[in-house]
C-alpha cells in the first residue's frame, strides 16, 4: 500500500495520537458511563433503570457490559487509554481495508495519496469527537466494514460473527439484514441471526436467566423508536438525523432548553403528525436502497462500484434515520463522502466541466457543514441550532445517486 509506505509520517501520526489518547483519557466521557453499567451489573442492579454523568442512559448491551467487567477493578485512565487506543487502531484499519480496496488500487500513486488525504481530512472532526466523547462509533463502523468485507470474500461464518456482535452491542447494523438477504448471502444472514441470539442470551450463563431477561426487555422499552423522546429528539443541542432536525422544523416550540432565540420552523404540528412525517421520510429514504440495490434480487452486486454505493448509502442512512444520534455518529458518513470523492478522483479529466465544478462545489458544501464545527469552533451553537451536520449528509444522497446513474457512462478504473 503505497500511502501508507511513508513510514516517518506513520510514526508521527501515531506520537500524535498517543498524545491525544493521552489527553483525552484525563476524564470521565462515555466510557465512564460503560464501567458506571458494568459495576451496577456486577452488583446485580438494572443498570438500564439508571443514569450516569449528568443524566445518562446507558444504551448498549448487556453482553458489552459483561465483557468490561474483567477491566472494571482496574485504574479508570489506564482502561480508559486502552480503550482509546482500540479505536485508534480500529480506525487505521479502517483506512487500510479502503486502501487496499481495488478501485482505490488502480488510483495512480498521487491520486491515491490525494484520495486517502481527503477522506482522512473529512473524518478527522468526527474521529476526534469520538475519542474526545471516549465513544463506540468507530467499533460498530469496524464490525459493519469489516463485518461485510469477510462475508463478501467467503468468510461467511466470521462475518457474520463480527457483524451480529456490532448489532448486539447498539443495534445500528441491523440495517444491514435485510441487505444481506436481497444479495442473497443467505448463510451470511442466518448465522448472522443465530450469533445475536448467542450474544443476546450468552450473558444468561455468568449472569443467570431471569436477570439477564429483565434487563434485555428494560433495555427493549428504552431504545423503543417510538417514546415520545425519540421523536422530539431534542434533549441535547449536539443532537443531529432526521427526528431532530424534523421536530425543530415542524414544531414551534420543542422542549429544547438549549435552543438559541432565532427561528427555525416553517410549520407547527402536533406530536402524531410529527411522529407519521418522520415515519413516512424514513420509509423513503430506506426504500431508496432498491435504486443503488438494483434488480435483481438474492444475487451479488455486479461490481465492486455498486457494491461501494450501496453500502455506503446503508451506512449514511444510520445516523439519520435513527434516533438519538450525536455528531461523532457521522462518522457513519464518510465511506459515502470517499466513494463520491473517489468518482471525482478516477474521472477528473472525463467529466465536463459543468458537472465537475458542480461535483466539487457540492463536496466543498459537505465537507463545510461536517466540518466547520472543527474550522470556526466559536460559531458551535449556531451550527448545532440550525442542524447544519444533518443537511450535510443529506447532500451526500443526491450526490450518490448520481454517481449510481453515471456507472454506465463512464468506465472508472475497473467495474469489476
Amino acid at each position: 500500500m503505497v500511502v501508507f509506505k511513508n513510514k516517518i509520517l506513520l510514526w508521527v501520526l501515531f506520537a500524535i495520537t498517543l498524545v491525544i489518547c493521552f489527553e483525552e483519557a484525563d476524564g470521565k466521557g462515555d466510557f465512564y458511563i460503560f464501567l458506571s453499567a458494568t459495576g451496577d451489573l456486577i452488583n446485580g442492579n438494572n443498570f438500564y433503570e439508571n443514569k450516569y454523568v449528568d443524566g445518562y442512559h446507558y444504551f448498549y448491551s448487556v453482553l458489552f457490559a459483561l465483557i468490561l467487567k474483567p477491566f472494571y477493578y482496574l485504574p479508570f485512565f489506564w482502561v480508559k487509554f486502552c480503550w482509546l487506543i482500540l479505536n485508534v487502531i480500529l480506525y487505521f484499519k479502517l483506512f487500510q481495508l479502503l486502501a487496499q480496496n481495488k478501485l482505490v488500487a488502480a488510483l495512480n500513486e498521487k491520486q491515491r495519496f490525494l484520495f486517502i488525504s481527503l477522506v482522512f481530512i473529512f473524518s478527522l472532526r468526527f474521529f476526534l469527537g469520538n475519542l474526545h466523547n471516549s465513544q463506540i462509533t468507530i467499533l460498530i463502523l469496524w464490525t459493519c466494514i469489516y463485518g461485510l468485507y469477510l462475508i463478501s470474500n467467503n468468510k461467511p461464518i466470521s462475518g457474520a460473527a463480527i457483524l451480529a456482535l456490532g448489532i448486539n452491542i447498539k443495534l445500528l447494523p441491523i440495517v444491514f439484514l435485510p441487505y444481506l438477504i436481497y444479495r442473497g448471502y443467505f448463510k451470511a444472514f442466518a448465522f448472522t441471526g443465530f450469533f445475536y441470539l448467542l450474544y443476546l442470551f450468552a450473558p444468561s450463563l455468568f449472569i443467570g436467566h431471569d436477570y439477564n431477561l429483565s434487563l434485555i426487555k428494560t433495555w427493549l422499552s428504552l431504545i423503543n423508536p417510538s417514546n415520545q423522546i425519540h421523536v422530539l429528539d431534542v434533549e441535547e443541542r449536539s443532537f443531529h438525523g432526521l427526528s431532530t432536525l424534523l421536530s425543530t422544523l415542524l414544531v414551534k416550540d420543542v422542549p429544547d432548553v438549549y435552543a438559541l432565540p432565532y427561528k427555525r420552523n416553517f410549520a407547527d404540528v402536533a406530536i402524531p403528525t410529527l411522529s407519521q412525517v418522520l415515519l413516512i421520510i424514513r420509509l423513503l429514504l430506506v426504500s431508496f436502497t432498491l435504486y443503488f440495490l438494483k434488480w435483481k434480487p438474492f444475487s451479488k452486486a455486479k461490481s465492486n462500484w455498486q457494491q461501494l454505493l450501496e453500502i455506503s448509502y446503508l451506512l449514511l442512512l444510520i445516523p439519520l434515520i435513527f434516533p438519538h444520534q450525536q455528531h461523532y455518529a457521522f462518522l457513519f458518513a464518510v465511506p459515502a463522502f470517499a466513494v463520491t470523492l473517489l468518482f471525482l478522483i478516477s474521472n477528473y479529466y472525463a467529466l465536463q466541466k459543468p458537472r465537475k465544478a458542480v461535483f466539487i462545489a457540492l463536496l466543498s458544501l459537505i465537507y463545510l457543514l461536517a466540518n466547520l464545527k472543527l474550522l470556526l469552533g466559536m460559531y458551535n451553537d449556531y451550527y448545532d441550532h440550525y442542524k447544519i451536520l444533518t443537511y450535510g449528509a443529506l447532500l451526500l444522497i443526491p450526490l450518490l445517486a448520481w454517481v449510481n446513474s453515471q456507472l454506465k457512462y463512464y468506465k472508472i478504473n475497473s467495474l469489476v
